[in-house]
């Protein structure tokens, strides 16, 4: 026995020379031993000296060795309790046995038996003395995980397999308005998101675009606030398991509010920037369309001075157009330079797209070209600008109508929408025209980029960019020489 540490041990017997037997065994091995004569001093005993062991016998008049167990394992369950039994007691041992004494032994009791006895009494002891710090460890470590997820500054919020939640630090409150105490009694996980969004984001975890399966990571999409504002976020999720089985959820959401706000006016200054650097070549269009007015106003002039009706009637179309021009460029500056997100709704796409084919449809007849709407029914609205979108769509018809040849044959425009599995929904424009090279690819959507010449003013596709971004979508172009192109526009359903 390990001398550094004294066991306490109460012996409990009615017979005197038990009782003094077990106390000159015991102090020569080094415990420290008390004694009692009877089961009710015995108890007193015990709540006086908290005794690591008590040995006991069974049969004691008044209180018995076996409610002196029971009482000793209410009070203190660390306690080890050996009790001593006489020939023929074997039911009463091994009812204390069920009431978790650590072992008994029959009198006479022997050295040997006395000695198993305690050795196993003190393992247990030390086998819970062990449980008892590596809970302690165990508590510290979650009270210490348990401070580090509330003072994050990004929100962690954890969820059981039917949406529960578990944890919601403050920095979830900071991002969703609701206060720790709602979150964990009354919402659901599927409420953080805009309608949808939690079914995807579930599909996600489960697949491997973002590093799954069983893994989220970097996925920007949008938090649903109290207030139904959209917040945008870059969430991260991993799934729990526990003996292979799922068991929960825990996400790591970064507000992306500032940083959005900051992207905004660095592509506002970049844009005003590009604007600047673009000037002189405004300034050389500005000069042509201006040469072409001057051209017009001197015949017009000249055909009223010399009553030449005919020559006058020649000038003035051109006067006339180059008004038209300039007023367009003017126009489509302000458009590209303004910032305009003031008027989002929930929008149809496929109304926008019929109301602007129907708009296109005797242009596209002028130019022998087939207009084909291929629309995907029951789509969800987006969140956009109408009449912003309209721009778009415009810009894009007309470049696909333009697009070929005067003798090409089965010139086709198709415009098709679809619901993609991201949870956003695709626009798209595609012509079988001449195509567009890569080098023209590489610019097409510079501000003041035009391969028409003096047809266009080189902003449409810039606009169409634009509106594009600023509603939280992406454009791209697919196109090869003499195959045709489509513009490609995914927008976030609302």
């Amino acid at each position: 026995m390990n001398q550094a540490f004294r066991y306490r041990i109460l012996v409990i017997d009615d017979e005197p020379s038990t009782r003094e037997l077990l106390q000159m065994s015991l102090e020569s091995d080094g415990y420290e031993v008390h004694t009692a004569e009877d089961g009710l001093s015995g108890l007193q005993r015990f709540h006086e000296l908290r005794p690591h062991i008590v040995v006991t016998d069974i049969r004691m008049p008044g209180i018995d060795g076996i409610e002196v167990l029971r009482r000793v394992k209410a009070q203190a369950p660390e306690v080890e309790v050996i009790v001593v039994t006489g020939h023929g007691q074997m039911e009463l041992a091994i009812k204390a046995l069920q009431l978790e004494a650590s072992d008994f032994i029959n009198k006479p009791i022997s050295d040997q038996a006395l000695s198993v006895a305690l050795k196993r009494a003190r393992d247990k002891i030390a086998m819970h003395h062990k449980l008892q710090n590596a809970d302690e460890q165990i508590r510290q470590r979650g009270d210490f995980e348990h401070r580090l997820i509330q003072v994050s500054m990004d929100g962690v919020i954890a969820n059981d397999r039917r949406g529960r939640i578990t944890i919601f630090n403050e920095g979830a409150s900071r991002i969703y308005g609701y206060s720790p105490e709602e979150a964990l009694t009354s919402l659901h996980v599927a409420k953080l998101y805009p309608p949808g969004q939690a079914q995807v984001i579930k599909e996600l975890i489960y697949g491997r675009q973002y590093g799954g399966p069983g893994r989220l990571i970097n996925y920007e999409t949008e938090a649903l606030h109290r207030s139904g504002q959209r917040v945008p976020i870059l969430l991260s999720a991993t799934l729990l398991y526990e003996r292979d089985a799922e068991v929960a959820t825990v996400g790591y959401f970064k507000d992306l509010t500032e940083l959005k706000r900051l992207e905004q006016d660095l592509v506002q200054q970049t844009r005003m920037g590009a604007m600047g650097q673009a000037m002189a070549e405004v300034a050389h269009g500005v000069k042509n369309i201006l040469y072409g007015m001057k051209l017009g106003a001197f015949m017009v002039d000249k055909g009223l001075t010399e009553a030449n009706l005919t020559l006058a009637q020649k000038g003035w179309p051109m006067v006339r157009k180059n008004m038209d021009r300039i007023a367009h460029l003017t126009l489509d500056m302000l458009s590209y330079a303004r910032d305009d997100t003031r008027h989002r709704q929930p929008t149809a796409l496929n109304r926008l797209v019929r109301e602007a084919c129907s708009e296109v449809r005797g242009r596209a007849e002028e130019l022998g070209v087939s207009l084909v709407e291929d629309l995907a029914e029951g789509l969800a609205n987006v969140i956009a600008d109408p009449e912003n979108l309209l721009i778009c769509l415009h810009n894009l018809l007309g470049n696909a109508l333009e697009a070929f040849a005067e003798d090409a044959p089965d010139k086709r425009v198709r415009v098709q929408t679809r619901a993609l599995a991201n949870g956003t929904q695709l626009l798209r424009v595609e012509d079988n025209g001449r195509g567009i090279s890569p080098e023209v690819q590489a610019q097409i959507f510079k501000p003041l980029f035009t391969t028409k010449r003096a047809r266009g003013t080189g902003l449409g596709l810039a606009i169409t960019q634009k509106i594009v971004h600023e509603h939280g979508g992406t454009i791209r172009v697919q196109s090869k020489p003499n195959r045709g192109t489509a513009f490609e526009i995914e927008l976030p359903t609302a």
